[in-house]
């Protein structure tokens, strides 16, 4: 009796061990899958001199909507120093900007909303028109310019609506990569 409680709890013990490192490995493979998607999103960020999507916010919302707050808070800052860097911002800017919009859609994913595509579009058009408000307001309105409004309807506005268009194209990869991980 005595040898058997010792070999179930040998086997208990050999079993725990062996699911926390299936889990390792799935988060190292989820974070890393995210990573890459994240240096995909900054070398498009930074090629030419065109319109382009706020690809590493639209990334950083759909990252967030499947993690916990702490994930969403380094997934917003990381994301956030490289817009600003891929954008000549202040450093920083964005990073504030970002970490709040991803905490609060983690929140929102994880106590109110369901994962669907509806919900995530919907939140990424509030940051994204929220993000190109302020960037207009704080970089030409404030400085009282000739003609500024031009900037918000013929840059802002395309770059808003891009950006809303790269979140069909980034929420199932990335619903995919945390669905296989187990996120």
């Amino acid at each position: 009796s005595r040898i058997t409680a010792e070999r179930v709890s040998k086997m208990v013990q050999s079993s725990i061990k062996q699911e926390r490192r299936k889990y390792m490995l799935l988060q190292t493979i989820q974070w890393t899958a995210y990573a890459l998607l994240i240096f995909a999103g900054f070398i498009i960020s930074t090629a030419g001199n065109h319109l382009k999507p706020l690809i590493l916010l639209s990334l950083a919302l759909c990252i967030s909507s499947h993690t916990g707050e702490g994930q969403a808070t380094a997934v917003g800052v990381f994301c956030g120093f490289l817009t600003d860097i891929a954008c000549g911002k202040l450093l920083g800017y964005n990073a504030v900007f970002f970490v709040v919009c991803c905490v609060g859609v983690s929140l929102l994913y994880n106590y109110v909303l369901r994962q669907k595509l509806l919900n995530i579009v919907i939140l990424t058009a509030i940051a994204v028109l929220a993000q190109g408000y302020l960037d207009y307001l704080f970089y030409y309105a404030i400085w009282g310019h000739e003609d500024v409004g031009l900037i918000y309807t013929k840059i802002m506005l395309p770059v808003s609506v891009l950006t809303l268009l790269s979140t069909f194209c980034l929420y199932y990869p990335v619903k995919w990569i945390a669905d296989k991980c187990g996120s």
